[in-house]
């Protein structure tokens, strides 16, 4: 096994630094169709959230492949210029980092809603481009059923479910919402997130629409609609804005706040930003972040935290128990071949009925399988060799 892993996240890096690394869904099968074609890669898995951007490879044994240098390529960053940003994990390490990432451990909100799917969604990219293999598709479908058990099993205290509710809670605590007018810039997820919410608490919202799709409902209801295109003339008449795009640009610029005179909230919940940072000490204006979300729930949550662990830790060690299996599955094979061949020798079986052989070599598998399943934990590819020594030794030999 050789597992390693890369990560830049909030704890490591400010926004600026992770916006460097932030990839499309477009970019992303791009990366890891790249990466696998680098030499002794067996396969990759990249994971690109506004708080993470986590490369994981399996690599040949001997390999020694510096995964920073693949994530900078694959980012167009000359990693010799970038900070000490870079956490690099290997095997065990990595194995409960992905665990931990799937739990919610490691977000900025704890255990927070969109991690599974996002960990889910990474790998299902990997193995739509064909760049997972399966050490690295094992740990994902292990990882996501670790999150699953950890948010049904557990319940954690009074934390909001996503940066989005994180970002509404901050506002409502400091500002006050109801009765607010509010544009909402972006309608994916995220955003009818913030739009739903708002409309609960009483706000006025309005959202950008890009196109309109009719027949589909992608508009959350109680919002009014402006043309994205049209955003900038509402502007001045807004208390709030939430920004939360996918936009390789600016959704809100320096030069459209020139006429401001009125107290303005801007939150930009994108990465990279949506909102120009030179807006940031603009008078009546008020600038958050991402990052500036962060609030830490771990001493809240000892407890749950602990039960999480555990959980934790009974999914790693399926996950080595598969490896071991894996390790072995060359040996029983040839275990599973050489008794199908003594087997079928003592019966009266016409080799030219294809049918036959395969019900016989399905049954023979089978319950071989069977048996090495009740040991599974002491399997060894030394005790499987020797085993199919002892089987091919011929009968009078009684060494």
């Amino acid at each position: 096994m050789n597992i390693v892993m890369v990560s830049v996240d909030y704890k490591s890096a400010k926004i600026e630094g992770r916006e460097k690394f932030s990839f499309t869904t477009n970019k992303v099968r791009e990366a890891v169709r790249n990466i696998k074609a680098t030499p002794l890669v067996r396969g990759a898995v990249l994971i690109s959230t506004c708080n993470r951007t986590e490369l994981y490879l399996s690599c040949e044994e001997e390999c020694e492949i510096n995964p920073v240098e693949l994530l900078c390529r694959e980012a167009n960053v000359n990693h010799m210029d970038m900070p000490d940003i870079f956490n690099i994990k290997y095997n065990e390490d990595a194995i409960n980092h992905v665990m931990e990432v799937a739990c919610g451990l490691r977000s900025m909100i704890l255990c927070e809603d969109q991690i599974i799917t996002q960990v889910k969604t990474a790998a299902q990219i990997a193995r739509e481009e064909k760049a997972t293999d399966s050490i690295l598709e094992t740990l994902f479908r292990l990882a996501a059923t670790c999150g699953k058990k950890a948010k049904t099993k557990v319940k954690v205290r009074a934390v909001p479910t996503s940066v989005a509710d994180q970002a509404i809670c901050m506002l409502e605590d400091k500002y006050g919402i109801k009765n607010k007018k509010i544009l909402v810039i972006g309608n994916g997820e995220m955003g009818r997130i913030c739009s739903s919410k708002l409309v609960e608490k009483g706000a006025d919202v309005t959202v950008t629409l890009r196109t309109y799709k009719y027949g589909v409902n992608i508009v959350p209801f109680g919002c009014k609609t402006i043309p994205y295109d049209e955003r900038e003339k509402i502007i001045p008449n807004m208390n709030m804005i939430i920004s939360a795009t996918a936009s390789p640009h600016y959704t809100i610029t320096k030069d459209m706040l020139k006429i401001i005179n009125n107290d303005l909230i801007l939150v930009d919940l994108a990465v990279p930003r949506d909102i120009d940072s030179e807006i940031e000490g603009k008078d009546f204006i008020t600038c958050y972040n991402i990052d500036s979300l962060a609030k830490g729930e771990e001493l809240n949550n000892v407890e749950a935290i602990k039960k999480i662990r555990e959980i934790i830790q009974e999914e790693e060690e399926q996950f080595f128990k598969w490896y071991n299996i894996h390790l072995c599955q060359s040996q029983i094979n040839g275990i599973k071949n050489v008794i199908t061949k003594r087997v079928s020798g003592g019966l009266d079986i016409d080799y030219e009925d294809d049918l036959s052989f395969e019900i016989l070599e399905k049954a023979v598998h089978k319950t071989i399988d069977i048996c090495l399943r009740s040991i599974k934990d002491e399997l060894t590819p030394e005790f499987l060799e020797n085993m199919k020594y002892q089987m091919t030794k011929k009968q009078g030999d009684k060494r």
